[in-house]
């Protein structure tokens, strides 16, 4: 198993607004308490030298994820990277990541990311019809996406991901259609497509508990979903996992480890590390944060200790989510078992249903799996 690449996660919980779907500690914060998380931030990578996983490792991914890190001073934003550069070893082809919101990026903070050595963005776009926009409260206009697009085009920023929600509330198959023409004639290198989730404590949850809000049914959620694969394909992308989108050699590598039981590392609030022993989970809060790193140099609040057992499974339901399915060889030589003869009896039913298939040595979803995936993930669970 090729354990010599790790990816790194740099958790930025800045925003301008709060949208009505989101369950992630981020928000509007202080100068002061900014200032106070960016030194956190570069005192817990610069504590992760101790740490056993860079030891004669490669980084070759580092995502910026939020929140909105577009936020971020270009400044703050170097010193990171730069803190990532001392102390960690470097593959040649890194990639880096930012998330970006429409109408948080211009020319010349593009051209800076560029100088920085981020070489791709995640365009928050949600959306291409203005009244969605404003439901979810995200703070931005269909205007500022072109702007966005164009300024990181012209700063040779072309690598970039659209971000879409589909299962809106009130949101029609044609409102749909109109999101997916408007994004795929953008030609994007990368197109990710979630479904609306909806978690108790947001805004939405409480809307839709009191009946302000209707979301699709289900019928309509797998239209869309259906429409997806098929505009995809028609204009050239390919699907090679559940929700993500692109243009041959394109693929986000960082995302990728999530699926291919690959280690990364993660700093900041919320953020999450796995290291193939333990998964480790930030304290959540960026002022819980501070004080966990000015008080103990570290900030994890939970550990969780990966059998054997446990990682076989996560490996093999994280593993089906990617289009390619699961190499059975592979797999068995990774982790000593043959899969379908251990899970015989709960993957046949899921073969007659015509939820799996065996193909060319691989296990993987049929196109009607893919909708149902949460029952095969059962399974392994």
């Amino acid at each position: 198993m090729n354990v010599e690449n790790f990816g790194i996660y740099v958790s930025i919980p800045f925003c301008r607004s709060k949208c009505i779907y989101c369950n992630f500690d981020s928000g509007i914060y202080s100068d002061s308490i900014r200032e106070a998380y960016i030194e956190a931030l570069l005192e817990e990578i610069q504590n992760a030298r101790k740490h056993s996983i860079q030891r004669d490792c490669l980084v070759d991914s580092v995502y910026f994820g939020g929140g909105t890190p577009s936020l971020i001073r270009e400044k703050d934003l170097d010193l990171i990277v730069r803190a990532i550069e001392s102390s960690f070893v470097l593959a040649n082809e890194l990639e880096i990541t930012i998330e970006a919101n429409p109408g948080t990026v211009d020319y010349n903070k593009a051209k800076t990311w560029a100088s920085i050595g981020i070489n791709r963005v995640s365009l928050g776009v949600q959306s291409f019809i203005d009244k969605e926009l404003k439901l979810l409260k995200r703070g931005y206009a269909i205007d500022d996406v072109s702007c966005s697009i164009q300024a990181l085009r012209a700063a040779r920023l072309d690598n970039i991901n659209l971000d879409l929600i589909a299962g809106l509330p009130f949101q029609t198959l044609d409102a749909w259609l109109y999101s997916l023409k408007k994004a795929f004639s953008i030609r994007p290198k990368h197109i990710s497509v979630y479904m609306l989730e909806i978690h108790e404590g947001t805004m939405l949850f409480e809307l839709i508990r009191k009946n302000y809000l209707n979301i699709p049914g289900e019928r309509l959620s797998i239209d869309m979903y259906n429409a997806l694969i098929q505009m995809a394909k028609a204009e050239g992308y390919e699907q090679y996992e559940i929700s993500n989108f692109s243009l041959p050699g394109f693929y986000s590598h960082h995302n990728l480890k999530y699926w291919s039981d690959t280690a990364y590392l993660g700093f900041g609030c919320s953020a999450h590390s796995y290291d193939y022993k333990e998964r480790r989970s930030n304290v959540k809060t960026p002022l819980k944060y501070i004080d966990a790193i000015q008080s103990r140099g570290e900030a994890v609040d939970e550990r969780v200790f990966v059998t054997p057992q446990l990682r076989k499974q996560e490996a093999a339901f994280l593993g089906l989510r990617k289009i390619q399915g699961l190499n059975l060889k592979v797999f068995k030589a990774n982790y000593n078992v043959d899969i379908l003869k251990e899970y015989a009896y709960d993957l046949k039913p899921l073969l007659e249903a015509g939820l799996i298939e065996c193909h060319y040595g691989y296990l993987r979803l049929t196109k009607k799996g893919l909708l149902l995936s949460d029952t095969v993930f059962l399974v392994f669970v």
